[in-house]
């Protein structure tokens, strides 16, 4: 797991990182530690646009429940 940035680029999305929340709409940004549990939901009405950046050259995600990591995309 790696460093992400996420990036509202339409919409709103709440989004969070452990036990803490924010809502942010188009424009704001949310950088997440590695290592850390996050995720994001949209809670406008509107259609909701991401801009995710991962600083990695492989992307692996782990969903709870899951067995294992899933690969998604290497370099």
């Amino acid at each position: 797991m790696v460093e992400e940035v996420l990036t509202v680029i339409a919409g709103e999305a709440e989004m969070w990182v452990d036990d803490r929340r924010a809502v942010l709409a188009a424009g704001q940004s949310l950088i997440i530690p590695a290592h850390r549990k996050h995720g994001f939901r949209n809670v406008a009405s509107g259609t909701l646009h991401i801009h995710a950046v991962l600083a990695s050259p492989i992307f692996e995600a782990s969903f709870d429940g899951a067995a294992e990591p899933v690969r998604r995309w290497t370099a």
